[in-house]
């Protein structure tokens, strides 16, 4: 069955194909053929047999023209005709150009309409932070002058700062929460099949599996925003997540950001990973303690900011084209962030680009609470997943 050639204008004209069968009883008039086609016909139309394909051009307003009537023998008829809807087609057609204007819709439409409601309270939270915040400052201050310079002088001062902006972080995050839980589930709408969570949906067994990080397994965890659904036939899940090791002042951030898991159409053969060297701890010995090799590529550039090790050489060179790795540098720009954790595990790629600030964040106490910009990055990051989709959805160099 051939594509329909539409001019992407509205135009009711396009080709089919007509599949003729041999010696049947002739019925090739325009009026009978008028009438075997259905006037809104918008998809595909083929006419089965086992002899012969012809090229027949129809307008949707005016039938099929008389030149391409003449051009089926007397010794032809038409068959069967079978019409497949557009709608069938739903899922493989949604792209992220749609995904914009359903998401610029709903915004416009649904979530505004809720969040101006709320401008009031985002200023009264506003002002609560300030004041805690220039208390909590001024007893700091009052500390470090007024006491006597010790060490414990001055972690108790350190401690009244920092209260002040751990009570700002807080105050705006509790706010975040509950406009999220109002907005999210009707903004996630305009992605077909996708969902915002508060839990998480690529987990600390997932993690520790795909070795995408080191020390991942003593780490303490913490979780925030996640989203899970799918784009394209393709399953995703994302989660915001931290894993930091030590305490006190021997703290040390393993990783900060989003891990984000693709699943694909095959397995791979081994484990596959790619760690920067500049972020988070560069270490590698539990790939090494794995027997995992040290994949050298070709891109300089791309070795001097991170480390790949793998179970097999030839599948690693395989997955790290050049156009994964332009995908993989997008995706790092997107989300802010200088470096990214990647893993090729089991039937699914896992990328965790590395976000010292606060992902897919919405409600600044600072700013009005229908400031656009907000949702403008929020859309934004979650572009750049899809496009990575789009790369592994039509890249068949890596035969997915």
């Amino acid at each position: 069955m051939s594509i329909p050639s539409l001019d992407g204008n509205g135009s009711n004209n396009f080709k089919f194909n007509v599949n003729v069968k041999q010696n049947s009883v002739p019925d090739i008039s325009q009026n009978s053929i008028s009438e075997a086609m259905p006037a809104d016909l918008n998809g595909d139309a083929e006419i089965y047999n086992n002899e012969q394909n012809l090229e027949v051009s129809y307008d949707s307003e005016n039938g099929i023209s008389d030149n391409a009537v003449s051009d089926i023998s007397e010794n032809h008829s038409l068959s069967q005709i079978q019409v497949q809807s557009p709608e069938a087609k739903v899922v493989d057609e949604y792209s992220i150009k749609q995904f914009r204007k359903d998401y610029q819709l709903r915004l416009e439409k649904e979530v505004m309409p809720i969040l101006e409601g709320y401008e009031n309270e985002r200023k009264k939270r506003l002002m609560f932070a300030v004041i805690i915040a220039i208390v909590c400052s001024i007893i700091g201050l009052f500390i470090f002058f007024s006491l006597e310079v010790r060490r414990s002088t001055l972690e108790l001062a350190g401690l009244c700062f920092a209260g002040a902006g751990g009570a700002w972080a807080l105050i705006k995050k509790s706010f975040e929460n509950k406009i999220k839980k109002l907005i999210m589930p009707t903004l996630m709408k305009a992605m077909h099949g996708f969902r915002w969570v508060q839990n998480p949906v690529v987990g600390s067994a997932d993690i520790s599996m795909c070795k995408i990080f080191p020390k991942a397994d003593n780490a303490d965890k913490g979780f925030d925003d996640c989203f899970d659904g799918e784009y394209r036939n393709v399953p995703i899940a994302i989660s915001e997540c931290s894993y930091t090791i030590g305490s006190g002042k021997n703290e040390r951030t393993i990783f900060k950001g989003a891990v984000i898991r693709i699943k694909m159409n095959k397995t791979f053969e081994g484990l596959t990973v790619v760690r920067p060297k500049h972020v988070g701890i560069n270490d590698v010995s539990d790939l090494k303690k794995l027997k995992l090799q040290e994949v050298k590529l070709e891109d300089v550039e791309f070795g001097k900011d991170y480390t790949i090790y793998a179970s097999d050489q030839i599948e690693a060179r395989y997955l790290l084209t050049t156009a994964f790795m332009d995908r993989f540098k997008d995706i790092t720009m997107a989300f802010s962030s200088i470096y990214s954790f990647c893993s090729f595990y089991g039937d699914s790629v896992y990328i965790a680009p590395y976000c010292p600030g606060d992902l897919f964040s919405l409600c600044s106490l600072t700013k009005p609470v229908t400031n656009k910009e907000q949702f403008e990055q929020l859309f934004n990051e979650i572009v750049s997943i899809l496009q990575l989709i789009d790369h592994f959805k039509l890249d068949k160099k890596l035969g997915l």
